[in-house]
């Protein structure tokens, strides 16, 4: 189970490469755009330190850049829970999912005579974000079908009905989650999970809708799904949580437990890769230093920021222009550091990417860390280190624009995380950096 450490995540594509430039899409495939030059690929001969300079001065300009929209469908993980973040304001997620059959035209014999023990819905745990307490936890059924042909994102709703279907009696929405500690299911025990007790008149109707249905299709027309979500009093700040959830984990799941003529049954409702879901998370940035960076991007020279769903941190190279023309860059390293203190609650991001529009007739980011990989979080330095030779080469061949780099969490459209970095002006101990070691020709 993971605290504060990467969640696991299926690994991002490498995409199409840019000639020497080895570039890749941010999120999508692309062809060649343009041949690109193949400077700097050789290394730093041996005994020609003395021909080299290194420059470690350039003027860094750092802010941060909102997003509208983010989309959030079939994610990872899905997110429940709030927080307020001391930096970034308050954060809520919640989420809509469909429930298919484990099997069609199932057979309950008598409905009526059936007696309902109890209904659950079960969610295993992928990880969390913040100091764990209580939340009010609170599900409804949709009145609206989810369509897997909609593009849904992180601000998109669906309509539901009002009837709160976690009974209210001895406070049993009233949960704290335990997502480090192995759950208990009948005399089993099973990967932590976050388990919701739902109206067993509720599940009397689902077992209904099952019976008459013949395939998927027709149990989602009688009962489109389930709107998850939290409604918390607001925290304090540097308190709260939202919770991992591993959705399409077998484990995750609706189960019905009934009686029939005296003996005992089970009965599932999956939420598998078949059913469309997609998260809901509201920001709420009102008063902090987050909202005032994103206001005005010369407060980012102090400190600016990343958060998931929200903003994405930017750096421009403005002095990158001054260099000749005709060097071969040997290295070219972007030290990031950021604010944080070990063992903090809302860590920095285990992995980021670093992006940039690197064509200004085409909108769409590109990877420009040489090798295309996610760059980790050192945790000894407190910093990200991002390898940028191959992206100044190209902006001082003329082969791309220098329009910045773009700084994001790998888990950009399926987590809360969020990053505080040091600006150049930073009164902490440590100021981002770019070093370049480079050849005259």
């Amino acid at each position: 189970m993971i605290r504060r450490q990467q969640i696991e995540v299926n690994k991002w594509r490498k995409v199409g490469l840019l000639s020497a430039a080895f570039f890749v899409l941010f999120g999508g495939l692309i062809g060649c755009k343009k041949d690109g030059n193949p400077l700097g690929q050789n290394a730093l001969p041996n005994g020609s330190e003395m021909n080299s300079g290194g420059v470690d001065t350039f003027d860094l300009f750092t802010y941060s850049v909102a997003e509208d929209t983010v989309v959030a469908k079939n994610p990872r993980y899905n997110l429940i829970g709030s927080y307020n973040d001391p930096s970034f304001g308050e954060v809520e997620a919640n989420f809509y999912t469909q429930l298919l059959l484990s099997g069609f035209s199932p057979d309950f014999g008598n409905l009526n005579t059936l007696a309902i023990d109890s209904c659950v819905l079960a969610f295993e745990y992928g990880g969390y974000y913040g100091p764990i307490r209580e939340h009010q936890f609170e599900v409804y059924a949709l009145n609206q079908q989810l369509s897997a042909d909609s593009s849904y994102t992180n601000t998109s709703t669906v309509t539901y009905n009002g009837q709160q279907l976690i009974p209210t009696n001895n406070n049993q929405q009233l949960i704290t989650p335990s997502p480090q500690t192995q759950t208990i299911v009948g005399s089993d025990t099973v990967n932590p999970q976050l388990r919701l007790p739902i109206d067993t008149l509720f599940a009397r109707d689902l077992l209904n809708w099952a019976e008459s249905a013949e395939d998927n299709t027709a149990f989602t027309s009688n009962f489109p799904g389930l709107h998850v979500r939290v409604n918390n009093s607001m925290f304090s700040p540097g308190d709260g949580s939202v919770f991992y959830l591993n959705a399409t984990n077998p484990s995750s799941k609706l189960t019905v437990y009934y009686t029939q003529d005296g003996e005992q049954f089970e009965f599932d409702f999956l939420i598998n890769s078949d059913a469309v879901n997609f998260n809901h998370v509201d920001f709420n940035p009102s008063g902090s230093d987050f909202e005032q960076v994103l206001n005005d991007t010369a407060l980012g020279q102090n400190e600016f920021y990343a958060q998931a769903f929200v903003a994405r941190a930017k750096i421009d190279f403005p002095s990158l222009n001054d260099l000749p023309k005709d060097i071969i860059i040997h290295e070219a390293y972007l030290d990031l550091p950021v604010s944080y203190y070990p063992q903090g609650d809302f860590y920095p991001s285990a992995e980021v990417f670093a992006t940039s529009q690197i064509f200004n007739d085409d909108p769409r980011k590109f990877v420009v860390n040489t090798g295309g990989e996610p760059v980790p979080f050192n945790p000894s330095t407190s910093s990200y280190r991002f390898n940028l030779r191959n992206y100044v080469q190209n902006v001082l061949s003329e082969d791309i624009q220098n329009n910045g780099i773009f700084i994001s969490p790998r888990l950009f459209n399926t987590s809360v995380e969020r990053i505080v970095f040091n600006g150049p002006n930073t009164m902490n101990k440590k100021a981002p950096r770019l070093n370049v070691v480079y050849t005259e020709l």
